[in-house]
């Protein structure tokens, strides 16, 4: 074998096998077994065990620059919250093209539920969705202090055509302050979640999810007990999609085993029974094993060739 050639071989060759393996797994939803991270077990333990009569406040500031990781993030947030009919409030403090990011995938989701033969969530009904905050300190800052005050003039559509206050929708009722709510989701690639820890974690619970390079900065919050969970990057991803389809500590008959334990907590934690659970993290986290083992192939293969050649070489020069 001509162990220099193999050395020399074409990049561009590699880019389109990389292409065709990438773009073919995204076509394959595939169940990989994994042991959730124990911070994706605490922020889906909490969500599953939300009050249902309190709503949760949605802060969406992440755009299409992250929608490999955060779009599948926010997606299983709204399938997890409409399969317990806990009503919502979304916002973004972060950048003002995330609230039509953030629309357009609940419109999907609620499309996605409809095919499903489930209900659709309805604006001003069952979500608020209140658009864009420009500044992230002082939106946390005026929420913390006086959430009435700060959204007072906020007004919402609702189904049938009009508008409304806020405030005299079924989602803010009984809603005074901040405190009267579930808790408080930060979807982010950005750091508008230390923010809203330092100045809300005292107020209401916290949970994030968030990309894999912010999730470092963000692990200390969960290990001091800041936040109530965390999920991060794909992998975040699918560790909820894994649970939403196994639970915690739940036997699965199918499997004839508990998929998911927690050795933090004996308590069972149901999956989601409604709607998808495998979605979007199956799709990409079985797309990444294929070109991670692509990856790990091609520098295997190129030190092999690598040492065969200088070997080669050595022999013919004795």
């Amino acid at each position: 074998m001509n162990w220099q050639k193999l050395q020399a071989i074409d990049k561009r060759i590699l880019y389109v096998i990389l292409l065709v393996l990438g773009t073919a797994g995204l076509f394959i939803r595939a169940e990989i077994p994994t042991d959730p991270d124990p911070s994706s077990k605490a922020l889906y333990r909490f969500i599953m065990n939300l009050d249902p009569e309190k709503p949760v406040i949605i802060q969406s500031d992440w755009t299409n620059g992250t929608r490999g990781e955060s779009m599948g993030h926010m997606e299983n947030v709204y399938r997890m919250l409409m399969s317990r009919n806990i009503k919502f409030v979304v916002y973004s403090a972060g950048d003002p093209i995330a609230p039509q990011v953030a629309r357009t995938v609940l419109s999907r989701i609620n499309d996605e539920r409809e095919k499903a033969g489930l209900r659709r969530y309805r604006l001003g009904e069952d979500y608020l969705e209140l658009g864009f905050f420009a500044n992230s300190e002082g939106t946390n800052v005026a929420m913390g202090q006086n959430l009435r005050s700060f959204w007072n003039n906020r007004r919402t559509k609702v189904e049938g055509g009009g508008e409304v206050s806020i405030w005299e929708t079924p989602v803010l009722r009984g809603v005074n302050r901040i405190e009267d709510c579930g808790m408080m989701i930060v979807i982010t690639a950005s750091a508008t979640i230390d923010i809203a820890v330092q100045r809300l974690s005292q107020r209401v619970p916290i949970g994030t999810l968030v990309t894999g390079v912010v999730g470092p900065t963000v692990l200390p919050f969960f290990q001091s007990k800041q936040v109530v969970g965390l999920a991060v990057g794909l992998k975040g991803v699918y560790d909820m999609e894994y649970m939403m389809r196994y639970g915690i500590n739940i036997r699965d008959e199918a499997k004839g085993r508990v998929m998911v334990t927690d050795p933090t907590s004996d308590d069972p934690v149901t999956p989601v029974t409604e709607g998808r659970t495998f979605a979007r993290g199956a799709q990409y986290y079985g797309t990444l094993h294929v070109v991670l083992a692509l990856l790990i192939g091609s520098v295997i293969l190129g030190n092999v060739a690598m040492f065969a050649a200088r070997r080669q070489q050595g022999g013919n020069a004795a």
